[in-house]
């Protein structure tokens, strides 16, 4: 069957893609501008493209990126200079969490909610401790925070919207990371690499699990890395990019976890690491992130996105 790309339109909101004819990586648009550290969410058929940059007056990135179109469309800036901040989505609204003051670089503890439809930011309580580098999710009308640095960050945070507060919840992480990638399967809020307490890159792979409020441990990675991509593509996790501390080198690999070991699969068409990136259905986006490693990834920002797409398996992995 022949398809373009309308049958790989992205909706994590409603997990749903049409196969397509073929696999691989295909570029799509362009960013309008290069950004060295971006995050990403997926909210109505698009995803949310947000970056922040260290220093004062340096421009705040907030476009939303149609995937039905190929095409952006700036959006409103948040109201704080922040970087380093994570992002998730639920309920047809973004939510922007913590991070770094741009000017200053002390860790902040703020929390901002973005309505799409009324283009109107509104600040949510606090976080009890202040975070950068951590992961976010949206889960059961929830948003719950996990990793990053700061004070107590082995624990897990909650929002309880109803409620309006945040609260600990559950067992302490096995083992605190920061800049590590994340994603959603199931009950599972799933975090992957990133840079452990004793300032090293992790191979480790850690999920909690939202009913029980307990971690359990996935099979490690095959390279210790940090800043990498990571989504649920056709049922099973896929890893791409980060950064190698051992190696020095920004990483164009890509893998999937078929529930036992990781895979090689084709490598990204740029290595890359700390990008925006969303995957489900059979789509896994790539977007921006930066093209060097430590003091040079500010500098070396990449406007190019990707995305991969896979034929259905039908072996059993």
């Amino acid at each position: 069957m022949r398809c373009t790309f309308k049958n790989f339109v992205l909706s994590l909101a409603l997990l749903a893609f049409s196969a397509p004819a073929f696999a691989g990586w295909r570029d799509v648009t362009n960013l309008p501008a290069a950004v060295s550290d971006a995050v990403g969410a997926a909210v109505d058929g698009g995803l949310y493209v947000m970056s922040g940059a260290p220093g004062q007056g340096l421009r705040q990135f907030f476009e939303f990126y149609d995937t039905k179109n190929d095409g952006w469309r700036p959006l409103t800036p948040m109201p704080a200079s922040l970087w380093r901040f994570s992002l998730t989505a639920g309920n047809g609204q973004l939510f922007v969490i913590g991070g770094r003051d741009q000017g200053t670089g002390d860790m902040s503890s703020d929390v901002w909610m973005y309505t799409p439809q009324s283009a109107i930011w509104i600040e949510l309580p606090a976080l009890p401790q202040a975070r950068a580098g951590h992961a976010s999710f949206f889960a059961d009308s929830s948003v719950y925070v996990i990793g990053g640095v700061g004070e107590k960050n082995d624990r897990v945070l909650r929002y309880v919207s109803r409620l309006g507060r945040w609260e600990t919840v559950g067992a302490a992480m096995p083992e605190p990371v920061a800049n590590a990638a994340w994603t959603k399967k199931g009950d599972l809020l799933i975090v992957a690499g990133g840079v452990g307490a004793n300032g090293r890159d992790s191979k480790s792979v850690q999920a909690f699990n939202i009913k029980t409020l307990k971690w359990s441990r996935l099979a490690a990675l095959p390279q210790a890395s940090s800043g990498g991509a990571l989504g649920v593509v056709d049922g099973a996790l896929h890893y791409a990019g980060g950064f190698s501390q051992s190696a020095q080198k920004v990483l164009s690999r890509h893998v999937r976890y078929n529930g036992k070991v990781w895979r090689d699969l084709d490598a990204m068409p740029q290595g890359r690491h700390q990008m925006a990136y969303a995957g489900s259905g059979s789509a896994f986006f790539i977007i921006g992130g930066a093209l060097g490693g430590g003091f040079y990834s500010l500098f070396t920002g990449s406007n190019r996105a990707h995305v991969f797409t896979v034929d259905r398996p039908s072996n059993g992995e």
